[in-house]
């Protein structure tokens, strides 16, 4: 988890530093972004896309007044619409 935030904080920082303040960085830190844009900008979503993956847990959890109705964790998959309708009903909700 600790290893998702740091690739966010990397994403988000190169994003501001790559629209807003290239002059804050040292010249030769300047230099390599103008001369790499695209990599660069291939290496910040690729920060993204690893730490959305890191954070990417699979689960889909569904309580009602903190009463479990639904886990595809415990289950292994999403339910059907008839199943969750069924399943709240069966928890109380009323209509």
């Amino acid at each position: 988890m600790a290893l998702a935030q740091v690739l966010q904080v990397a994403f988000f920082g190169g994003l501001a530093f790559s629209f807003l303040g290239k002059g804050m960085l040292p010249q030769a830190a300047q230099d390599f972004m103008a001369e790499n844009q695209l990599m660069v900008f291939g290496a910040l979503f690729g920060c993204n896309i690893m730490s959305g993956q890191l954070i990417n847990t699979g689960a889909f959890e569904v309580t009602l007044n903190g009463t479990p109705v639904w886990s595809k964790i415990e289950t292994g998959r999403f339910p059907q619409l008839h199943e969750m309708v069924d399943k709240l009903k069966s928890a109380g909700l009323q209509q």
